[in-house]
């Protein structure tokens, strides 16, 4: 399936060590162009997070998440075109 590029993917969890950690990611993500990507807390998970990108913009997102130690589940199983 091929997301185009002017529609957001799927929302993504991110698991951060810390509430603290993924306050900072959310913060960040907050500060970044909310046309490109997009984050928000995921209910009723105290160290996790939502986000979402639009194509090209996965990496940044990335570098954030795992310079506050945290990860983007992104299923892999799952093939994009």
């Amino acid at each position: 399936m091929h997301v185009p590029e002017t529609e957001m993917g799927p929302w993504t969890p991110a698991r951060f060590p810390s509430s603290a950690a993924r306050d900072r990611f959310l913060n960040a993500v907050a500060g970044l162009q909310i046309t490109e990507v997009e984050g928000a807390v995921m209910p009723n998970e105290a160290r996790a997070a939502l986000v979402r990108w639009r194509p090209g913009h996965f990496l940044g997102l990335n570098d954030i998440a795992y310079s506050l130690g945290g990860r983007i589940l992104v299923d892999m199983s799952k093939r994009h075109a």
